[in-house]
């Protein structure tokens, strides 16, 4: 009878908890059996169980700050870290003191249905190479993760290779180059795979360089399309042409040329002339190109050549009022502006100050409503909008690199463990990694933002 009753009580802790104790083979072999004739009943709605010890599922760096997130209500202050292989205890610490309860409205945004607190589990002072897993005697068990030096390197190849697959979408390719390209400027020391990076870059800017009207010089919104509409006269092609990639792509063609001016010659006096190419297109039509778009262009293009005609553009754009203002579906201004305080040329000091006055004070905002021990990211963005808190990310890396501020490091290294586990679903967002969830409303790291993904990976690594 003991045993019995034992055994009910691991049952109903592992449900609770969401850990599962089951291999795949023990689940096949229940498939298995006969149901002895009974009909099965569906008409019931199975709960979804959100484990309340919150980790960052893929791992933690061995140097760094490691905290989980317990969610509960008047819990026992004293939590367990456990080897998950040899089940020994490797550390005790105490729950930080000071509770803070959760919203009704983050409640309502997270899924969340009933009000808890929230608790913090430093362990730190764990360094030792290895999985684990956390026990607390209110919860029951964490998911498990490691503690390692290369734990984020599949990750950076997985962003890497979301990139590679993408061919046809002109904006989204300019997008995610972009993005790498940055990070090869920001970050260079801490890339993983150089060889793989350089070899898709190029790739792509080639791939990028098709999707270009050898007569106009505008870009298509599909590269796909070109070898469809060949032998169409120049007026019917006018209706695969986007002024938007066009500017996108002026601008990336211009990173790509900066960067390849002392590396290969011809690489960049091809992308070089690309570029302006492109550009020239849009000129005569400017109030048709969203403001992002061509202050991205125009920036980049003044960055690379310090003529007059793109320092005048440039001035145009930051004058420009924020009603003035459109924006594309990637947002491309941070990255304009980072080419804007990274001249080499004469700058307007005034405009200049300005831009990094702004800069300077979104990351503060951010910083800001970040420090609440909620989920320590920024309250002001939806708890699942990821394009957000990447573009977010992308403005403290860029404004990292300038002060080196470790306040920003950290904050960033909180949105990587919420990305990767740490959020109120304890969902990892990547998909292969951590354990596997299929809620349709949570979003995912995507094409769209895994280049900003693999900028922010890199910025945590200092």
């Amino acid at each position: 009878m003991k045993i019995k009753v034992w055994l009910s009580i691991i049952f109903i802790t592992c449900v609770v908890t969401g850990c599962s104790f089951f291999s795949q083979s023990d689940s096949d072999s229940e498939m298995k059996n006969e149901t002895l004739g009974l009909t099965p009943d569906f008409s019931y709605t199975v709960v979804q169980q959100v484990p309340n010890i919150l980790v960052n599922q893929v791992g933690y760096l061995v140097d760094d700050s490691k905290v989980a997130i317990l969610h509960g209500k008047d819990l026992e202050t004293e939590f367990v870290i456990y080897n998950a292989l040899t089940h020994e205890e490797e550390y005790k610490g105490i729950l930080k003191a000071g509770k803070i309860e959760i919203s009704d409205s983050l409640n309502e945004a997270t899924g969340l249905t009933e009000k808890k607190d929230i608790y913090l589990a430093d362990f730190s002072k764990v360094t030792k190479e290895g999985t684990y897993y956390i026990y607390h005697p209110n919860l029951g068990y964490s998911y498990e993760f490691v503690i390692g030096t290369n734990i984020y390197n599949e990750v950076e190849t997985k962003m890497l290779q979301m990139i590679e697959k993408e061919e046809n979408d002109t904006s989204l390719m300019c997008y995610q180059l972009t993005a790498l390209l940055l990070t090869k400027e920001l970050y260079p020391n801490q890339i993983l795979d150089t060889e793989y990076l350089d070899r898709l870059c190029k790739e792509k800017i080639e791939r990028l360089l098709q999707s270009q009207d050898s007569g106009s010089g505008a870009i298509y919104a599909d590269i796909s399309t070109v070898e469809k509409i060949k032998d169409l006269d120049q007026t019917q092609k006018q209706q695969y042409i986007s002024l938007a990639a066009t500017a996108e792509f002026a601008g990336t063609m211009a990173i790509y040329a900066y960067q390849m001016r002392d590396l290969d010659w011809n690489m960049y006096h091809q992308c070089y002339g690309a570029a302006e190419r492109a550009y020239r297109t849009i000129q005569n039509s400017l109030d048709n190109v969203a403001y992002d778009a061509g202050y991205f262009a125009a920036a980049h293009l003044y960055r690379l050549t310090g003529r007059g005609k793109y320092s005048q553009a440039v001035n145009q754009y930051l004058g420009m009022k924020e009603e003035q203002k459109s924006y594309t579906e990637y947002d491309f201004s941070l990255y304009a502006d980072y080419a804007y305080i990274t001249f080499r040329y004469g700058v307007n000091l005034e405009t200049s100050e300005k831009v990094m006055k702004r800069l300077m004070s979104e990351a503060e905002e951010i910083s800001l409503s970040s420090g609440r021990p909620t989920y320590y990211v920024s309250e002001q963005k939806e708890y699942n909008d990821i394009d957000g808190k990447l573009q977010d990310m992308g403005n403290l890396a860029l404004v990292n690199y300038i002060i080196t501020n470790h306040e920003y490091t950290q904050l960033q290294k909180n949105y990587r463990d919420y990305f990767m586990g740490r959020n109120p679903q304890n969902i990892c967002y990547i998909d292969g990694f951590g354990v596997l969830n299929s809620m349709e409303e949570t979003k995912k790291v995507t094409p769209k933002n895994c280049g900003l993904f693999y900028l922010l990976l890199q910025s945590t690594k200092r």
